[in-house]
């Protein structure tokens, strides 16, 4: 592990995927479920030519992370909503779905989004043969560095299906890390591997009409268990 410098809690992630010196508030001050800057950041480690496959983020802060799949439901209120909780989040987007719709992708960058992939036709990637896997994984990062000023960092896959050569692609196309997730909302219900809350889950929700709903049952639990909302990329760098 290393020491970490930054954090979400000093600085926005801005559309062009520098930062901008503006502090997640509220009209009453700082979000109580901002998280401060990572005490350590994980050490990412690549297993021989693979990228590292988080389903967890190591760490013992008491942070989870907000991860966003898809992009089907573009909802101005939902982004309204994203905007006025100043709390960060990561959208793993399908291509054609970003490319649909870039005014709306690039209003969550300023709502303290970050912008990663998630193939092209959200395939499922153990049942495609190596061409189709790295097309799938490596063209939207270009698209999207086009579309958005950044290049994405982390990577995806489609029902959480990976393998030794989805992670051997990945980190040929030069992403930090292959993510998971320990837990999802169905509902507007909140469910986790575990019983309770870790330090580093991973939460999964999709765009779809209940995300408002959805994001807010996170942050019921966070608050009842005594956890901040993190930035992912800010644990998930080399």
């Amino acid at each position: 592990a290393v020491p970490a410098s930054g954090g979400v809690g000093a600085s926005r992630p801005g559309a062009t995927g520098g930062t901008d010196p503006v502090s997640s508030t509220t009209d009453d001050g700082p979000h109580e479920l901002l998280a401060p800057p990572p005490t350590v950041r994980p050490a990412l480690e690549r297993d021989g030519d693979m990228a590292p496959l988080v389903r967890r983020v190591d760490t013992t802060d008491r942070v989870i992370f907000i991860t966003i799949d898809d992009g089907q439901v573009r909802d101005p209120a939902a982004l309204d909503h994203l905007l006025e909780l100043g709390l960060p989040f990561t959208s793993f987007l399908t291509e054609p779905l970003a490319e649909a719709d870039p005014s709306f992708w690039k209003g969550t960058q300023a709502a303290w989004g970050m912008i990663e992939t998630h193939t092209i036709n959200h395939v499922n990637l153990r049942e495609a043969g190596e061409a189709t896997q790295r097309r799938e994984i490596c063209e939207p990062a270009a698209t999207f560095e086009a579309l958005f000023g950044r290049r994405p960092t982390l990577f995806r896959p489609p029902y959480g299906n990976s393998s030794d050569s989805v992670r051997r692609i990945a980190a040929g196309c030069g992403y930090d890390a292959v993510v998971l997730w320990t837990g999802s909302t169905n509902n507007e219900t909140l469910t986790m591997q575990e019983v309770a809350l870790r330090p580093g889950d991973i939460v999964l929700v999709h765009y779809r009409d209940t995300l408002r709903a959805d994001i807010d049952a996170i942050l019921e639990r966070a608050r009842a268990e005594g956890f901040t909302i993190g930035r992912l990329e800010d644990y998930l760098s080399p």
